[in-house]
């Protein structure tokens, strides 16, 4: 599931396991959308919820540096 945030978006998936077929921990990754998609940060979470939270703070620390880049530059 893709869910966009301006010019970033994240996808949550459910890992399964192969052997078992058991879903388990949820995996995100972060994207930066223009002008082509690009993988910023990923990681893991317990829960649905606790990855989309992960991937939000994601998305604003990653907007905070870009603000910071920006003024510096």
């Amino acid at each position: 599931m893709r869910i966009h945030e301006g010019d970033y978006a994240y996808d949550l998936e459910q890992k399964v396991d192969p052997s078992t077929m058991l879903r388990g921990e949820w995996k995100f990754r972060v994207f930066f959308t223009l002008p082509t998609e690009h993988v910023l940060e990923q990681g893991e979470a317990a829960t649905l919820e606790a990855g989309e939270q992960q991937a939000l703070k994601a998305i604003v620390r990653i907007r905070a540096a870009h603000k910071r880049a920006e003024s510096a530059a």
